[in-house]
């Protein structure tokens, strides 16, 4: 019997750090996260965040440019 939605849901949220970096843009498979201990996936969460932070202070630069 497949699991429920609420126990789904549970475990995505316990599994975010690594469903995050899944679904974001950074082109990293279910087996490189699998390979992975906390500590890189606390590190690439961070580089993510650094990434995001990034893109969006060039977006408003451009929004300021233009």
């Amino acid at each position: 019997m497949p699991i429920t939605r609420i126990e789904a849901r549970r475990r995505a949220e316990k599994n975010w750090a690594m469903w995050r970096l899944l679904l974001s843009d950074m082109s990293i498979t279910y087996s490189e996260l699998n390979q992975m201990d906390q500590d890189d996936l606390a590190e690439a969460n961070a580089a993510l965040d650094i990434y995001i932070e990034m893109m969006e202070a060039d977006m408003e630069k451009s929004k300021r440019r233009s």
